[in-house]
């Protein structure tokens, strides 16, 4: 699963998120920087919670919900300043 998103009213920040379940590996990156890096072979827990702050003068806080589905795939939920922006779906 992998998706873009800006972030910001007046201080845009854009917020990359790439999964790959059958390699295991995890990239969350704001302005083409790395902030959140994991390689997980086994053991995927269900709920998985990533929570951050983006921008200097316009503070933004985020939290990735990522929900692990049954056999494969999962449900993310992107929540900026508390407030569920989107829900992506997806193998």
């Amino acid at each position: 699963m992998k998706y873009a998103i800006e972030i910001g009213e007046t201080e845009k920040h854009r917020l990359e998120y790439h999964f790959n379940q059958l390699l295991g590996t995890l990239l969350i990156k704001v302005n083409e920087k790395p902030i959140r890096k994991s390689v997980r072979l086994l053991n995927e827990p269900v709920l998985e919670v990533h929570d951050f702050v983006v921008g200097d003068q316009e503070k933004s806080s985020v939290r990735i919900e990522k929900e692990r589905k049954a056999l494969v795939g999962c449900t993310n939920r992107l929540y900026v300043n508390n407030r569920l922006v989107r829900v992506f779906n997806g193998l």
